[in-house]
């Protein structure tokens, strides 16, 4: 799947400049349209309830790790994450939305940090995997 790395990333680019234009224009909104908070808290709400639907719809239970439940988990955690940004008080309070159910999974696709991906999934060769420097007899194969 030559190119896919690419594609992902220019969408995460994009989505991340959403997440960065409206981290700064909502906090705003609410300095000069103080009443504006509930109105936000609804579009979170209404927000939330879409991506979860469509996620579900699109993936459902049908990737090994990934269910309906989890993505559901995953959508309101992120969206207390982007409610605490902007300065307000998540809108889910319980425990299960305080973390992300795909912590795990997050270290594939840490390229900087400890898990040492040097290349991504759908393009990764045999090269890129890190060896193991408690393996030894290699050298002499």
């Amino acid at each position: 799947m030559p190119g896919s790395a690419d594609i992902f990333k220019m969408i995460n680019r994009d989505e991340l400049s959403h997440v960065r234009l409206f981290q700064k224009l909502i906090p705003e909104a609410m300095h000069i349209f103080p009443h504006s908070v509930e109105q936000i808290y609804e579009m979170f709400e209404a927000a939330v309830s879409h991506e979860c639907r469509w996620t579900n719809h699109i993936v459902g239970n049908n990737i090994l790790g990934i269910t309906e439940t989890s993505t559901e988990q995953y959508t309101k955690y992120l969206a207390n994450v982007r409610l605490r940004s902007i300065g307000l008080k998540p809108l889910y309070s319980e425990s299960k939305y305080q973390k992300s159910p795909y912590a795990h999974l997050e270290r594939f696709s840490d390229t900087k940090k400890a898990a040492h991906t040097k290349a991504n999934f759908f393009e990764a060769s045999v090269t890129s995997y890190v060896m193991s420097s408690g393996i030894t007899g290699w050298d002499e194969i």
